[in-house]
Formats: C-alpha cells, structure tokens, sequence
C-alpha cells in the first residue's frame, strides 16, 4: 500500500547559537524518529500532548511536516487560516529540546502539490509555477501535481519558505519530501517537454542541496523512492520509480539523508543496500503494520553497516496526534533498538 497522504549526519551543523539550535540524535544510539503530519495550530498544540512520552519512549527525532501550514512572512499569499505562527513553533521546538527530541520540519518538493481536488497554496496562487499549467481541473485523472523544477521563479519563492520553517523550528536538518513525483517531464510544460527526467529530478535535489547544506549548513533529508528502479526491485510504482527518475541515484550528493520507505512485508528490501553501497546514510521507514516493520527493522540491522542510522515511524493519520506514543510499531521498534531502558541495541549509527 502507498502512503495515504503525500508520505542527519551524526555530526550536525548548528544553524544558530547553541542556545537556539536543536539537538542532533546522539550519536552513541540510533535514531528513533517519528514523522507527523501538522496542518494547523490546533494540531500542533495536541502534538505538544505526546512530546513527554515520546521522549521516554527514546525517540529522539521528529520529523514534522508542515507544508504550507505556516504564517508565511516571505509569501503571505500563501497563508492558510489557522496555520502555524512563527512564536508556536518555536514554544514546540523548545518543548521537544526539552525532551531530548530533534525536530525536523519539512515542506513537500516538486511533488504532492495537490490532494484530491485540493490544490495546495504554491499552485493555487501562482499557477504558472505548474507542471501541467491548465490542465486537470479540480485535478481529476492524476495523482497529485508537481511544480515546475525549471522554472526559476520556484526556487525563489519555494527557498525563503523553506527559510523560514528553519528558523521558526530552530532547525538544524531540513526535510524536502520528493516522495510519489509521477509528473516530470511533462509535455504539457514548454519548459521540461522532452527533457529527461533523470536531469529534472536530479536538478531540483541538488538546487535544494545547494540552498540547505551549502547555504544554510543544515542537514538534508529526502523519501528514496524515485531514486529506486520499481521494475529491477520488484517494488510498487509508489516506493519506487515507473517513470524514469531512478538513475538519478548518482547525480545527487550523497551525503543526503535517504528515507527509504516500504509498508509492506517483504523477505528483503534490496534497496536498503543499493543505497547504502551508493554511499547514502540510510533511514528506514515503516508505517502502521507491525510485522512489515519488524522486518524492515530486522533486515537493515542485518546490514552492519554504520551508515544504517536506525528506524523512522511514519504515522499517516493511523494514530491521533496527543497519543503517538501508543503507535503499536514506535514502541517495537523503541524495543528492538534498545532505546528502552536495559533493551540491547541491534546496531548503532557509529
């Protein structure tokens, strides 16, 4: 199954003072995250509810998705009624220091720029920015749009957004998304009709690698299914690539952070090693399915590898916001990590 919404180097770089930054995981244990999504104040103010247990569960990453869901300074056409103030996210980002938690905020890219018949702000309010300008009303017969990876208005608009989720958060890494891109290369697009999609792909990576790791000295984080051939692994077109972006493996910097995401039980996942021989830290991630997570789990510590960083719980809705700490699949994987007191650890990331 697909994920049903749109689904850091052990030496971290601080963004600000020390006093300000969020902490990186400890490099002595693996880090246990858990990704959420957050489409307003409201919830996040019932996230704040499972900060204290997480944080004696041993999570000690969270990966908080916000998207457009922020009071925009930069862009305030894109300001949504009930979003995210700059003070709220910074009361939470202290609240997760608190607890020994990195936060990680993350906006989607190029992709998931719509959901059913939602298009979200960015294409909404600057639809010359589209993959497939004009086409698709109310979106009907696609997945979910794209942006323009070509056009150089995106990267001046979509850049001091992702600016401002750093600095609200008191961020140290980024999360950029890319997962589920199915339009690329469009033909609709008079700027990316006939080019390649390995090229497009690779180009918005590494201008988004250019603005956060070389600009901002944060860490970079991406989902791994487009970099992932679906046909040569045996993966669904969701968790890996139909459409001719896998390639794009070698025309990225490698030392982004690779999400590497599968829902489903498997005997392996050839992936996890694909990625980490190309040189990538590896974070697994699972969902909602204890035996699929176990398995991931299971087979990535088999890998022994120092670059295996440990385990991302991503929730999609499948547990409410103000009880994350009682997703069936956290807590496993808190135990089969050791981060539970007096649990071995299968592996560590150094």
């Amino acid at each position: 199954m697909h994920r049903c919404v749109w689904a850091v180097s052990i030496l971290s770089v601080v963004v600000s003072a020390a006093s300000t930054a969020a902490p990186a995981a400890n490099p002595s244990k693996p880090w246990l995250g858990v990704h959420v999504s957050v489409g307003s104040h409201d919830a996040l103010e019932k996230l704040r509810q499972s900060i204290p247990g997480l944080g004696k569960m041993g999570v000690n990453t969270l990966i908080i998705e916000v998207d457009y869901n922020f009071q925009f300074a930069s862009h305030p056409e894109l300001n949504m009624p009930g979003a995210i103030t700059k003070g709220q996210a910074r009361s939470f980002a202290d609240l997760c220091r608190a607890n020994g938690i990195r936060l990680i905020p993350s906006l989607n890219c190029l992709g998931h720029q719509s959901w059913a018949a939602h298009t979200a702000p960015l294409l909404a309010k600057h639809p010359e920015l589209d993959e497939t300008p004009g086409k698709y009303p109310d979106n009907e017969g696609i997945y979910c749009r794209s942006w323009c990876p070509l056009n150089p208005d995106t990267n001046r608009i979509v850049f001091p957004l992702i600016d401002e989720l750093i600095d609200a958060f008191a961020a140290d890494a980024f999360h950029v998304g890319m997962d589920e891109v199915l339009i690329i290369a469009s033909d609709d697009c008079p700027r990316c009709r006939g080019k390649n999609p390995v090229r497009l792909f690779a180009k918005q990576v590494n201008d988004l690698h250019e603005h956060l790791v070389k600009g901002r000295k944060v860490e970079m984080l991406m989902w791994g299914d487009r970099l992932l051939d679906a046909k040569a692994m045996g993966y669904s077109k969701w968790e890996a690539s139909e459409n001719g972006t896998a390639a794009a493996v070698d025309l990225i910097p490698h030392d982004i952070i690779i999400c590497d995401w599968h829902y489903e039980r498997r005997p392996t996942y050839e992936s996890v090693p694909l990625l980490l021989k190309r040189g990538f830290r590896v974070w697994p991630a699972g969902w909602h399915d204890p035996q699929a997570a176990e398995a991931l789990l299971d087979f990535s510590a088999a890998q022994k590898d120092a670059r295996m960083l440990g385990y991302l719980s991503t929730t999609w809705g499948k547990v409410p916001l103000d009880r994350l700490d009682t997703f069936g699949p956290t807590q496993l994987a808190a135990r089969k990590l050791g981060m539970s007191a007096g649990a071995p650890a299968l592996h560590s990331s150094r």
